[in-house]
């Protein structure tokens, strides 16, 4: 007995150590089916399962690889796909733990691994962890891209998205009870949740400029608490939450769209936009026909360029909370359940910002801002719920919900502008001995402040075994309070009210059917912007049939509709969701699975719009925003901007046993899309609102016997766009991975 408890002991303690030495690894994701679970294996006194699989992908793409990474992001190489441990105790008379459970995937280079435990000792504890890695290589070209012209000269296409990112987020979770069946428990945890990684973006000084961002967050997480039991079924709860976030992104200038300067060292950056038609960054200077010349010179050194930018904003904030809570059903006829939370976070975030180069609109060759930013976010949240049963088929539940907070902020501002003396002759050329400096001291002392209330009364009939419905209603307000100068006193506060009434209803017509029916109508008095809804409509229908216990199918409607009739505005926008699933599985040798969704938005309101280009229907054919009570002399046009997307997604897939020890699957999925824009740019092509998007597979599992099975799998990944490219590279790709592995399991 103790020579096979030693042995189960070495076992365990390779299996641990193997798992959290995978942690270290890269990402990866796991095959596609599940197989049956092997009889177990009893060692110690323990129920004992294990699997391990490992295997190689193989990836061939054609295409764009940014979007492939976008999408798919899975690349060639060996795998460890996926491990499971689980011991369970049969006597529960173990020294150290009666359950043990271990499972992880995705080790080896794929994007997403993960790894979870779960150890428990009756009585005792309770001990949980879990560790998840995402890795995330986003660069879809139309984000963010200014999309340059071809007949700019130069014309320098931007063939990326300025605002691309490549960051990895790794995400630990721990956390212990200690006697979770006593009168009183205690719970401890702790979460990390990392982000770091290249990462693009932008900024405005004069022009637009690329800027590399060096992405570093850490948000560290630790909550106490304890469960006090004293009454029968009742539970008081206590918790303490304490959060510390660490924010410590940089930027700085990125090389793009470089020139040399005439007679001087170096390069300068002319920013992300280059259209000089529309005299961006500048104009181009007779005789020239470029902004830059045959020998990679600038010629008109009166341009909005960079020559340096930096900025760094070290953010450190504290957050502690506290939370009481209550739930019981003591009384026979009442159920309790109460929360209070409270919480006070304090932020400082310094501001190190600095620009050498030419912002031509104010003639500044040189700016910086320095100056400590802070900001205390205090927050207050209660709910109540109490059901009381009023017969053996009635029930009134009344809720009620409070939420607040209020952010005090506060910023003193140092800038340092250098300016060119003369602004006639003012230059990239202009030394910094020929400006004039000037210092602007601003201190900003504002808060946003907001409140929230809600109240829903219900009365709950369940009239039998076979139907039963809800009545209810809903009355809420927010307030919503921004103190913009607490010297002047200069604020803006708005109250809104809610009155929302709601109806709702089951029923069992049929043994194996189901359906459930939700409306709710929401009227509000005020709205914090134009486009805030004044009236928002809901529908929910969902229904389950089970004809046969092999046969599963179900359905769902879901509608979202809203309006604001605002004069100004007349905003009207939906959501709309359609769905229905089938699993079918008529025989152990064969199931079929099948899903269909479809989901249609739309938003519309008039907008007011600033665009020269005429040959734009939108612009020829615009309305007037500089009177009828707009008056928007900076955006003088307007129109009806209507927004629309629909998109249909279909899954079928087939599973079948041809032989007792071979399993095989195929399938195919689709994502179509259609949508519209208003289009204010020529170049602007629809990209991801108009796209067919084909996901075949097939995949086959052969039991050799001996607890090993061999898989096979195979992908295939097609996206393409139904409008024109744009100044960019294209998106369209396909790609076929295949992947191969051999699993063990007992």
């Amino acid at each position: 007995m103790i020579a096979n408890w030693l042995r189960l002991q070495l076992i365990l303690l390779i299996v641990v150590l193997f798992n959290f030495s995978g942690a270290a690894q890269t990402a990866g994701s796991g095959t596609s089916q599940a197989p049956a679970t092997p009889e177990a294996v009893e060692r110690g006194g323990y129920v004992v399962h294990q699997s391990v699989e490992i295997g190689y992908r193989v990836s061939d793409l054609t295409g764009s690889e940014q979007m492939y990474n976008s999408l798919v992001n899975l690349r060639s190489g060996p795998r460890f796909l996926e491990q499971s441990l689980s011991m369970q105790s049969q006597t529960h008379d173990s020294l150290f733990f009666d359950n043990l459970f271990i499972n992880s995937f995705g080790w080896g280079g794929d994007p997403n691994n993960g790894l979870r435990a779960r150890v428990d000792k009756n009585n005792w504890y309770d001990f949980r962890a879990n560790f998840r890695r995402d890795q995330t290589d986003f660069d879809y070209n139309l984000l963010a891209n200014p999309l340059n012209p071809p007949t700019s000269s130069p014309s320098i296409p931007v063939t990326f998205s300025p605002h691309n990112f490549a960051t990895r987020r790794r995400m630990s979770d721990f956390d212990l009870t200690l006697l979770p069946q006593s009168t009183v428990d205690f719970r401890i945890g702790y979460s990390r949740n990392n982000m770091t990684g290249p990462s693009y973006s932008s900024v405005h000084e004069g022009t637009d400029a690329l800027l590399y961002q060096a992405w570093n967050t850490t948000l560290n997480s630790y909550r106490v608490g304890a469960d006090v039991k004293l009454l029968p079924r009742t539970v008081i709860s206590y918790d303490q939450f304490l959060d510390y976030y660490k924010g410590d992104t940089t930027w700085q200038l990125a090389p793009f769209a470089q020139a040399l300067l005439p007679g001087a060292p170096g390069t300068v950056e002319l920013g992300l936009p280059v259209d000089t038609s529309n005299k961006n960054p500048c104009v181009i200077n007779s005789p020239a026909t470029s902004l830059i010349d045959s020998t990679g010179t600038l010629t008109n050194t009166a341009c909005n360029a960079y020559f340096n930018y930096n900025r760094s904003n070290r953010i450190r904030t504290s957050t502690p909370t506290e939370r009481l809570s209550l739930h019981s059903t003591y009384f026979q006829r009442l159920e309790l359940t109460a929360s209070y939370a409270y919480s006070s976070a304090d932020m400082n975030a310094p501001l190190n910002e600095s620009f050498n180069g030419l912002i031509q609109r104010s003639s500044i060759r040189q700016e910086t801002v320095t100056g400590p930013g802070q900001a205390t976010r205090i927050s207050n949240v209660a709910d109540f719920s109490a059901t009381v049963h009023l017969s053996e088929h009635f029930r009134f539940v009344d809720t009620f919900r409070f939420w607040s907070y209020r952010i005090p902020e506060r910023f003193n501002s140092i800038e340092t502008d250098s300016t060119c003396t003369d602004t006639t002759t003012c230059s990239l050329l202009t030394p910094l001995s020929a400006t004039t400096q000037s210092v602007t001291n601003t201190a900003d002392q504002l808060s946003f402040n907001q409140s929230w209330k809600r109240n829903q009364v219900d009365f709950v009939w369940d009239a039998s075994k076979h139907f039963g419905g809800r009545i209810g209603f809903r009355y809420g307000d927010k307030v919503f309070h921004h103190v913009l100068d607490f010297t002047t006193g200069d604020e803006d506060r708005i109250v809104v009210h809610e009155y929302t009434p709601l109806i709702a209803f089951w029923a069992k017509p049929a043994p194996g059917l189901r359906f459930n029916f939700d409306w709710e109508h929401t009227n509000n008095d005020n709205a914090i912007v134009r486009i805030g809804t004044r009236k928002e409509t809901r529908y929910r229908i969902q229904s389950n049939y089970t004809p046969k216990p092999w046969a599963v199918i179900a359905a769902s409607i879901n509608v979202w509709e809203a309006s604001n009739g605002d004069a100004l505005t007349d905003y009207r926008g939906h959501n709309r969701n359609y769905g229905f699933t089938a699993n079918l599985t008529p025989r152990e040798r064969f199931g079929f699975d099948f899903a269909y969704n479809y989901n249609d938005t739309m938003q519309n309101a008039f907008i007011c719009f600033n665009d020269s280009d005429t040959s734009l229907p939108l612009v020829a054919n615009a309305g007037n925003c500089t009177i009828n009570g707009y008056n928007d002399t900076k955006n003088p046009l307007l129109t009806d901007g209507r927004y629309t997307n629909s998109t249909h997604y279909g899954m079928a897939s087939v599973m079948f046993k041809p032989q007792t020890r071979v399993t095989a699957q195929v399938g195919y999925g689709i994502t179509s899309t259609d949508g519209r824009t208003p289009q204010f740019n020529t170049l602007q092509p629809l990209g991801s609102l108009q796209y067919n998007y084909y996901q075949p597979l097939a995949n086959i599992a052969v039991d050799l016997g001996h607890n090993l099975t061999a898989k096979a799998a195979w992908n295939y990944y097609q996206f393409g766009e139904g409008s024109f490219v744009g100044p960019t590279n294209p998106r369209y790709f396909h790609a076929n991975n295949a992947t191969f592995s051999l699993r063990w399991a007992f």
